[in-house]
C-alpha cells in the first residue's frame, strides 16, 4: 500500500486507520504505483480556528473521497484534534469506497477503555458517554454501549484501587505445541522442552529481586498473574517449586487475585490441580478455543473437546475458585453455526469469567505464512458469532468487564471478558488501563512501571527469547541492568515528589 500525508498528523496512526479498510496491508515509500496497489493520500491543513481534513482511496480507476472540518476548542490538544479531524476524513473515504462501516468507527488503539474512561472521568453519565463515542468517534450504537458498560464496571474496581499497589506477571514461554494463530514468544520443540529446568531456576532468581524491591518500597502486591505460552507445561514438581517461591515472599490470602493459565486441557491433571490448589492459586484459565474438534485439529492445538470438559471438572472437583474459558470467533473454517453451539456449552458450565477473542492474525503466526485470505475486513459471519456470544452471556448473568482490540482481527472486531457479578479478573483490568505498576519477569515479560500522580509510564523489557534470557554470556548483565533500570524510576519519583514536580512521562 501506498501512503501519501501531507500535514502534522503521525504516520504511524494513519496507517493504523488504513488497516480498518485493508487488513494485513504493509507500507511501503519505495512502492511502486499499479492498478493492483491501493493508494491512500491525506491532506491535513489547520487555520486559526480549525482543522481540516481530506483523504482520498484510490485503486486503478476507482476513487473515494472523505473530509472533515472542526472547530479548535480549549478541553481539546491538536493531537487528539487532528486524529479526530483525519479518522473521520479516512473513515468517509473508507465508507465510501467499500459500502461498509466499520462498527468500532474510528477508535483503533488497543485500548479504547482509555479514551471512554478519560470521558468519564471528565465528569460524563453513561448516556452523554454512549452519544459521544457514537458522535464523535463514530462507533455503532451496540458498541458505543458495550464501550460505554465496560466503562462504568471498570470504575467500580479502579475506585478501590490504592496507589501504593502493585502486580506481578511471571513469564512461562512454553507449550505442548504450537497454535497456528499464535505469536506469543513460546516453545514446544522437545529440545526447547528442555530448557525448562535452567529457565525456572533463573526466574526464580528474578522473583528475589522483584520482591526485594516490592519490600524495600512498601508496596502492596494486589494480584499475581503466571501466563504464557501455558504455565501448566510445567510438570506438578515445577510448579510446586515455583508457587513454594512465592509463598516465601507474598502472604497469598493476602492477594485480590491469584491467576494461573492452565490454557490448554491436555497439560492439566490431577496432580497439577492439587499443587495449584494447595499454594492458594485462586484463579485459572482452561481454553478451548473452540468445542469443534475438526477446527481444534487445524488450529494445531493437540486437544479434544472431551479434553477441556475432563480438565474443567477435574479443577471444579479440585476446588479452583474462579475458572475462566477463552473461545475465539472466526477461527479458520468455523462458522456461526458451530461458534454458537461452542458459546452454549461453555456456558453451560458457569464459568466464573468467558472471555470472547476475535481471530487476529499475526505475522509471526503461521496461519499468517500459510498464504489465502485469511484477513476479512468486514468479517464474514463473525460478527453475527461475536454479537451471540454477547447476548448469550448478558442473558446468562455475566456482565462485561475489560475490552482491547488488536490490529488485523476479522471483522475488526473486540476481545471482550465477562464476569459473573464480582468475580471480574482484575489483572486484567489493571493492565489495560495502565492504573499501577507491573513488574514482570522471565522470557518476552515487559515490566510497566507506573506512577498516576505524576503521569509516569516506562516499560522495560526482558530478552523475547528464552536461549536469550538464559544465554551465559550476559544473562546475568541483562539482570542487574533490568534490575537497575527499576530502582532508577524509583530515585527519579523520589526526585519528582520532593520538588514536587510532574513527571509527563508517558
Amino acid at each position: 500500500m501506498k501512503l501519501i500525508i501531507n500535514g502534522n498528523i503521525s504516520p504511524y496512526y494513519v496507517q493504523t486507520l488504513c488497516l480498518i479498510f485493508f487488513p494485513g496491508s504493509k507500507f511501503s515509500e519505495s512502492e511502486e504505483v499499479t492498478d493492483e496497489v491501493p493508494v491512500v493520500t491525506v491532506n491535513l491543513e489547520e487555520t486559526e480556528d480549525a482543522l481540516s481534513a481530506v483523504a482520498q482511496i484510490k485503486l486503478g480507476d476507482t476513487f473515494a473521497v472523505g473530509k472533515c472540518s472542526e472547530l479548535k476548542r480549549k478541553k481539546r490538544t491538536y493531537v487528539d484534534l487532528s486524529k479526530v479531524v483525519v479518522g473521520k476524513a479516512l473513515f468517509e473515504a473508507g465508507t465510501n469506497f467499500f459500502a461498509y462501516t466499520p462498527s468500532w468507527g474510528i477508535l483503533t488503539g488497543i485500548r479504547p477503555s482509555k479514551i471512554a474512561r478519560k470521558i468519564y472521568d471528565e465528569g460524563y453519565d453513561g448516556a452523554q458517554i454512549r452519544k459521544i463515542l457514537r458522535n464523535e468517534y463514530l462507533l455503532s450504537n451496540k458498541k458505543a454501549a458495550l464501550l460505554t458498560s465496560i466503562t462504568l464496571n471498570e470504575a467500580k474496581i479502579i475506585e478501590e484501587l490504592s496507589k501504593d499497589s502493585c502486580s506481578l506477571y511471571i513469564s512461562i514461554p512454553f507449550c505442548p505445541t504450537r497454535c497456528a494463530y499464535c505469536s506469543f514468544i513460546s516453545f514446544a520443540t522437545k529440545r526447547l522442552l528442555s530448557m525448562i529446568p535452567e529457565y525456572l531456576e533463573r526466574l526464580l532468581l528474578d522473583l528475589d529481586g522483584v520482591f526485594e524491591i516490592i519490600k524495600e518500597r512498601g508496596l502492596k502486591l494486589s494480584t499475581i498473574y503466571i501466563g504464557g505460552g501455558t504455565p501448566t507445561t510445567l510438570s506438578a514438581a515445577q510448579l510446586d517449586t515455583l508457587l513454594s517461591k512465592i509463598e516465601e515472599n507474598v502472604d497469598v490470602t493476602m492477594l485480590e487475585e491469584y491467576t494461573l493459565e492452565a490454557g490448554r486441557p491436555d497439560t492439566i491433571d490431577p496432580e497439577k490441580i492439587r499443587v495449584i490448589k494447595e499454594h492458594g492459586v485462586t484463579r485459572i484459565s482452561i481454553n478451548p478455543q473452540t468445542l469443534n474438534d475438526t477446527v481444534l485439529d487445524g488450529i494445531g492445538r493437540r486437544h479434544t473437546a472431551a479434553d477441556f470438559f475432563r480438565a474443567f471438572e477435574m479443577a471444579r472437583e479440585g476446588g479452583i475458585q474462579q475458572i475462566n474459558t477463552d473461545l475465539i470467533a472466526g477461527l479458520p473454517s468455523e462458522g456461526y453455526r458451530s461458534f454458537s453451539k461452542s458459546v452454549d456449552e461453555v456456558l453451560a458450565l458457569r464459568p466464573e469469567n468467558f472471555t470472547v477473542h476475535t481471530f487476529c492474525v499475526k505475522k509471526a503466526a503461521d496461519v499468517a505464512k500459510q498464504g489465502g485470505d485469511v484477513y476479512s475486513a468486514p468479517g464474514g459471519d463473525v460478527l453475527k458469532s461475536v454479537d451471540y456470544s454477547q447476548l448469550r452471556a448478558k442473558s446468562s448473568g455475566y456482565i462485561p468487564y475489560y475490552l482491547y482490540k488488536q490490529k488485523n482481527t476479522v471483522g475488526n472486531l473486540e476481545n471482550v471478558g465477562f464476569a459473573l457479578p464480582g468475580c471480574e479478573g482484575k489483572y486484567n483490568i489493571y493492565i489495560m488501563e495502565e492504573l499501577q505498576t507491573i513488574f514482570a519477569v522471565g522470557a518476552g515479560s515487559v515490566t510497566k512501571m507506573v506512577d498516576r500522580e505524576h503521569n509516569m509510564i516506562e516499560r522495560y523489557f526482558m530478552p523475547k527469547y528464552p536461549y536469550e534470557y538464559l544465554a551465559k554470556d550476559n544473562s546475568e548483565t541483562i539482570r542487574k541492568e533490568y534490575f537497575s533500570k527499576i530502582r532508577d524510576f524509583y530515585s527519579r519519583l523520589d526526585a519528582l515528589r520532593a520538588n514536587g514536580e510532574n513527571g509527563e512521562n508517558n
